[in-house]
């Protein structure tokens, strides 16, 4: 049982293990959230065919899993291939699902079922709703962990001790033992290869094969760019500015108010063309959106709900972050990368970095003139330079062909025989 507040005690709402403990009046009572899955689900065969994946506990089509799940549709391999949603109905209103996916939802009995007599499990995120309801790995199946960043500065899970203290122990003993159902890890780096093992307390073994994703900016992104212009009815002539913020753990907002009308100016009278700014939140902040992106302003865009960041990336002409590691897979097209964060001592206390943002090729500001200065005063071919040593100096490899490295190996678990191990 988690340790309590002393006023927890007259009525408080906790997890522990599979169950759900509800405190009343000091009386505990527990409901078993797993028995579903253990009556229905547990004993179900392995179907050798099928894969389950999942992109941000039911998200929408994109990231690593999407990428991954494009390169094995081009090979023609007619795999079961489920994709569990937050919404079939919204999924298939959004229409960029291929059809060769079958969708099913993400927090439904038949998700369960999908997931347990899968052969693959091909997720970004941590199963951890999954395992509250009692999913359990069989003998004979197999979990390739994508992961969602690349070469990021902010510390993740076991390295963050917002995420370790005494009340959080429940999400921590979660994590591990989703961590424990990993046999892969994706990896495009020496530096994620030692972080990665630590932070997501991870003894697997490790595949250095790139960020499927990242091999958008290996090839002729023109299509993409059209894609995303004709998608928010963006004049073809225009240069996109792309602000993606992260999120706060303490849910402030002032960080973000970035002055987009007289940065826009800037960049015209540095680069060239008219721009416009698509504004893309991070989920946990989606919340704020209509707080964050002013409305009424003809150059401003709402980007947030767009599927796939990743297009969005090979879009932009520009970049503007603080401490998301989107601006790490953009520095990939060598397009300018600028970091604009207001609170970065103040981050660095509560949630912390694994290298200084100075170590980074992109100029820092923590206002609105010093952004404006650095735009102004940005040198492309410095920029450039310092990109090719920071990706050479954290071993990264990507080339363009992790997705093809990632489905040889979905092909190889793919044709192992489970029925050899009694399934």
């Amino acid at each position: 049982m988690p340790k309590l507040r002393p006023w927890e005690y007259l009525f408080s709402l906790t997890n522990s293990g599979t169950d759900k403990l509800i405190m009343f009046l000091g009386i505990p009572i527990r409901i078993d959230r797993s028995g579903y899955y253990r009556k229905f689900c547990a004993q179900l065969p392995i179907d050798e065919n099928k894969i389950v994946v999942d992109n941000f506990n039911g998200g929408s089509y994109g990231c690593n899993p999407k990428y991954v799940v494009e390169e094995l549709l081009k090979r023609n391999k007619n795999y079961d291939i489920v994709w569990l949603v937050k919404s079939v109905k919204n999924a298939q209103e959004l229409n960029v699902f291929p059809p060769q996916v079958r969708l099913v939802g993400y927090g439904t009995k038949q998700g369960l079922k999908e997931l347990a007599s899968a052969k693959l499990w091909i997720d970004n995120q941590r199963k951890n709703y999954f395992i509250k309801k009692g999913l359990r790995k069989k003998e004979g199946q197999y979990f390739i962990q994508t992961w969602h960043g690349s070469l990021g500065i902010k510390r993740l899970d076991a390295d963050v001790d917002a995420f370790t203290n005494e009340f959080k122990q429940e999400w921590v003993e979660r994590a591990k033992f989703d961590s424990s159902m990993w046999d892969y890890l994706l990896t495009n780096s020496e530096f994620e290869n030692k972080i990665f093992r630590h932070a997501l307390w991870f003894n697997n073994e490790i595949k250095q094969f790139g960020h499927p994703r990242n091999d958008i900016f290996f090839k002729d992104t023109k299509a993409v760019t059209d894609k995303v212009k004709k998608y928010y009815d963006i004049d073809e002539d225009k240069k996109i500015l792309l602000y993606v913020p992260s999120f706060r753990d303490d849910n402030d907002i002032e960080c973000y108010k970035l002055d987009y009308d007289r940065i826009l100016k800037t960049l015209e009278d540095k680069i060239g063309g008219k721009w416009v700014c698509i504004t893309r939140l991070h989920p946990r902040a989606k919340k704020f959106d209509s707080d964050i992106i002013p409305e009424n302003n003809p150059h401003i865009i709402d980007g947030t709900f767009y599927p796939d960041i990743q297009e969005l990336l090979a879009a932009a002409n520009c970049a503007i972050t603080d401490y998301s590691s989107c601006i790490f897979d953009f520095m990939l097209s060598y397009k300018p990368g600028f970091i604009f964060a207001t609170d970065i001592e103040k981050f660095n206390t509560d949630r912390g970095f694994y290298y200084p943002l100075e170590d980074t090729p992109f100029p820092i500001a923590s206002d609105n003139d010093t952004l404006i200065k650095n735009i102004e005063n940005f040198d492309i071919d410095k920029y450039n330079k310092e990109t090719a040593e920071f990706i050479k100096n954290k071993g990264c490899i990507e080339d363009g062909h992790a997705a093809q490295r990632t489905a040889d190996l979905v092909e190889e678990i793919m044709q192992k025989d489970t029925k050899a191990l009694g399934h």
